[in-house]
């Protein structure tokens, strides 16, 4: 028969290990974000018409598909004669394009911009090389890439035209920054490097034309600072900051939701983000899954993130009876996306994704903190167990 006292130090050793969650995700916010499930792709619409050559539409169809393999832009060249009903046919009106070939660059988020695909005395071929180039890649865009590949995530920090607005701004990146470094050690799962602050200067917006469109900026008007947060496969979390609403405490509180466990109930859809339009080769997939442990490109990992993701997307507020089907890929078709009201500017939108307070996501992100705690918790079971053990025991001696 099995002691009173041995009874009760098994009791509190299970009490001990149960003080760490068991169903708690294998991964975190930043690992899900290198997951491409295909649910918020960019369109490129290429139009060519019954004038245009069989060689120019061959070339169209062939480039794009190759240029923009390792991308999250899918492409669809429309013959304009006989897809008449083609949804992104509106994209033609919208920008009063008459002449073709021709090409248009449409975002899950619903503006569109007109792609230049043809240069008078150049081959189209090298034309559509240098556009899709373009489309892909800059030099703020390839260092985003860099750094958000082996690093906590980022501050996209796009400055203003007032120096003393974009000094502000910078303080408050540089605080949310080292506010999440200092708690990183007690997040669910390690992360080698910290948080790090990108900027942008107006000298660089020409050149990052692709890249402010994507988060509903227009080049030629922006005057005040913006700052984003970046993480994953180039993904942008959370809203557009702007002005006097960049400060330290909201930027960290999105920061922080990078380093938590990924199925914090958080929405999906606020959670996942748009993905910049960037390259991400093989070489780059290829040196993730080394540091990540795990190969996002994996057909499991993908399942399996789909589940994760598809129970945020059935929890979403506002589905009836917390039930509702998800397809992964099929959720920003064109159509949908298109059905919106579209822009025929690159003018400011305010997010990207649901606007959230900073005290909602000081809630949400909680969790990040219940690590110590456990630890706390089964220390202080364990010394219980082993004070009980010791009574026990001198008791025993006594009688």
């Amino acid at each position: 028969m099995i002691k009173l006292y041995r009874l009760v130090l098994l009791i509190c050793l299970w009490l001990c290990i149960q003080t760490h969650p068991a169903l708690a995700c294998r991964y975190n916010v930043r690992e899900t974000g290198f997951v491409d499930l295909g649910i918020e792709p960019y369109y490129l619409f290429g139009y060519v018409s019954k004038d245009t050559t069989p060689e120019i539409t061959s070339t169209f169809k062939q480039v794009s598909y190759a240029a923009l393999m390792d991308s999250s832009i899918r492409v669809e060249v429309i013959d304009t004669d006989q897809q008449k009903d083609h949804p992104a046919m509106k994209l033609l009106d919208l920008w009063r394009i008459q002449s073709f070939p021709s090409a248009v660059l449409l975002s899950p988020d619903g503006q569109s911009l007109p792609v230049p695909v043809t240069k008078p005395g150049r081959p189209f071929k090298e034309t559509l090389w240098s556009a899709l180039d373009d489309i892909l890649s800059s030099p703020k865009r390839e260092e985003i890439v860099q750094q958000v590949s082996k690093t906590y995530g980022a501050v996209l920090l796009i400055e203003g035209a007032d120096a003393e607005q974009n000094k502000k701004a910078k303080v408050a990146a540089s605080g949310a920054i080292e506010k999440v470094s200092m708690q990183m050690e007690w997040m669910p799962k390690p992360i080698a490097y910290p948080p790090v602050l990108l900027t942008i200067g107006s000298e660089s917006f020409s050149r990052e034309k692709i890249l402010l469109w994507s988060l509903g900026l227009d080049a030629e008007k922006v005057s005040k600072p913006y700052a984003v947060v970046l993480y994953g496969r180039a993904r942008w979390i959370g809203p557009l900051f702007e002005g006097e609403q960049i400060t330290e405490t909201d930027l960290a509180n999105v920061l922080f939701v990078i380093g938590a466990d990924c199925e914090c109930g958080f929405d999906y859809r606020w959670l996942q983000g748009t993905m910049l339009p960037v390259r991400w080769d093989e070489e780059m997939q290829a040196r993730v899954a080394e540091s990540l442990g795990f190969d996002p490109e994996n057909p499991m990992i993908k399942m399996e993130m789909s589940r994760i993701i598809g129970r945020g997307y059935s929890s979403y507020p506002g589905v009836p009876f917390g039930y509702e089907e998800f397809v992964v890929g099929s959720v920003n078709e064109p159509e949908q996306i298109l059905s919106a009201p579209a822009q025929n500017t690159a003018s400011p939108v305010s997010t990207a994704a649901e606007s959230v307070s900073g005290e909602s996501v000081l809630a949400e992100s909680e969790p990040v903190l219940q690590k110590p705690l456990f630890l706390i918790a089964g220390l202080a079971v364990l010394i219980i167990a082993v004070g009980l053990f010791i009574v026990f025991r001198a008791a025993r001696r006594n009688s």
